[in-house]
């Protein structure tokens, strides 16, 4: 196929794609034009490679006015090239041939799910919510939701390991889209493939998912989901990736975390929502975070320390004295440097609590929770000194 030959594609299409970009449909025009006039009359028959090379520098010269971000024209780019469909066969003196075109729509490259691993140091802290978890796997996919450091993600980790199941994960806190969860077209020595995502391996394969934070996902990837986890349990649900319909294999289970409110945290579609078994999981608080903290490695009393901040505070955000909810993150990371330094319990409260405000940007929010911190610690040095 000679690169010119591009201009036969259907170019409706193609100025639609280009609108949903945010391209002008004239630009897209201008690419096309642009592939007749770059190539060389000598060009002969072209591998997929070379046309898209010639695609991507016709690209950049068409669209510079619109600025577009480079991840936009290699998305448009990998388009094009999947409407195109095909590929040149090489002959024995490796040269190409001509030959009609192939659809590749059938080359998928299907991602390894790895086994579900619990990394926890010590025995794994079964939550209240843990029994419902387990019913509800049987026979839905799951959402999780509740505050930070609850216990969310390793609670899905823990019970696929403990049901022999592999666990593809997925974080969704930097945004996710839907080529994130399905994966993509790629290139090879002028051959292309659909390079499929583990998301996409777990739901052929029956095996798990975990979309850690999903309330922070593109709409485009909730919209995907939706369509794919419709019949948990039983056959009838599928979704494409590289121009094939594949089925949803009914072992298939899908879990999402989220937190709701936080910032930067969007509206989840209720549609999907329907088709998830809702857990509303609470804060680890008082004596569960200390089996928590311990689990983790937190000798008891710095575990005891940590709880009391940490409880205190978190009823203290209750009673909207602050607006900042304390993850019991800062704890462990806080534990993790002061068994670096070789700091005592003294250090590691004082570190603790840096660790809590330094994630505070509001002078007020900071000033606020920085008291609260030091009514705490006062009260907790009277009960000692009391005991």
């Amino acid at each position: 196929m000679r690169v010119i030959d591009l201009e036969g594609m259907n170019i409706n299409d193609l100025r639609t794609m280009a609108k949903e970009r945010g391209l002008e449909s004239t630009k897209k025009a201008e690419i096309i034009q642009s592939l007749a006039e770059d190539a060389p009359a000598s060009v002969g028959q072209e591998s997929i490679g070379t046309s898209a090379s010639l695609i991507e520098n016709a690209l950049n010269h068409a669209i510079l006015a619109n600025a577009p971000s480079k991840e936009t024209i290699r998305e448009l780019v990998q388009e094009v090239i999947g409407e195109v469909k095909f590929s040149a066969p090489v002959s024995s003196n490796g040269t190409t041939t001509s030959a009609s075109p192939v659809s590749t729509d059938a080359i998928i490259q299907w991602a390894e799910v790895p086994d579900a691993t619990c990394d926890v140091n010590g025995q794994y802290v079964s939550p209240p919510w843990w029994n419902e978890l387990i019913t509800a796997s049987q026979v839905s996919h799951v959402e999780l939701k509740g505050s930070a450091g609850s216990g969310k993600t390793l609670a899905i980790h823990k019970l696929a390991e403990e049901m022999g199941k592999k666990l593809a994960v997925v974080t969704a806190d930097g945004g996710l889209r839907k080529r994130d969860l399905i994966g993509q077209r790629e290139i090879t020595n002028g051959t292309t493939y659909f390079d499929a995502g583990e998301f996409a391996s777990s739901a052929k394969n029956g095996d798990w998912a975990l979309i850690d934070e999903a309330n922070f996902a593109d709409a485009d990837a909730l919209g995907f989901l939706n369509g794919m986890t419709d019949r948990a349990g039983t056959d009838g649900s599928t979704f494409s990736i590289g121009g094939k319909v594949i089925d949803v294999h009914p072992d298939f289970r899908c879990f999402i975390t989220r937190n709701q409110g936080y910032a930067g945290t969007k509206n989840m579609n209720e549609a999907l929502r329907d088709r998830f078994w809702t857990i509303e999981v609470p804060p680890l608080l008082d004596e569960k975070l200390v089996q928590m903290l311990q689990s983790h490695g937190l000798p008891e009393d710095y575990a005891k320390d940590a709880s009391f901040l940490v409880t205190a505070l978190y009823k203290t955000w209750e009673q909207n004295k602050i607006t900042y909810q304390v993850s019991p993150r800062r704890a462990l990371v806080a534990y993790q440097l002061a068994d670096k330094l070789d700091a005592n319990k003294a250090g590691y409260r004082k570190l603790l609590e840096k660790s809590i405000l330094t994630k505070i940007d509001n002078k007020h929010d900071k000033e606020a929770v920085e008291h609260q911190i030091k009514t705490i610690w006062a009260t907790l040095k009277t009960l000692e000194r009391n005991s």
